[in-house]
């Protein structure tokens, strides 16, 4: 009984996780190209994380390009890799 409850607990994280590592990304190249969107999309990652109860992770969104791109990047890498090992495991 507690496996099931366990497994979807953790698909629910990660996929959480990888979908705010995939806007993370879409932020990023936003910023990059200059386009208007940027700040809209801004402003949805603040209140995505303030309804999460992790408003800490504002100051992620609002630093320099060069460092947001490494981050996200990395975060998104790994999450991808996280995902798809726990997909490896439970199949």
């Amino acid at each position: 009984m507690l496996e099931p409850i366990l497994i979807g607990l953790s698909a629910v994280l990660w996929g959480l996780l990888w979908g705010y590592a995939t806007l993370l990304v879409v932020l990023v190249n936003f910023k990059e190209q200059g386009s208007v969107y940027a700040y809209p999309m801004q402003a949805v990652l603040d209140r995505f994380v303030e309804s999460l109860g992790l408003g800490w992770l504002k100051d992620l969104h609002a630093m320099q390009l060069q460092p947001l791109r490494r981050i996200s990047y990395a975060l998104f890498g790994a999450v991808t890799l996280g995902v798809t090992f726990m997909l490896w495991v439970l199949g």
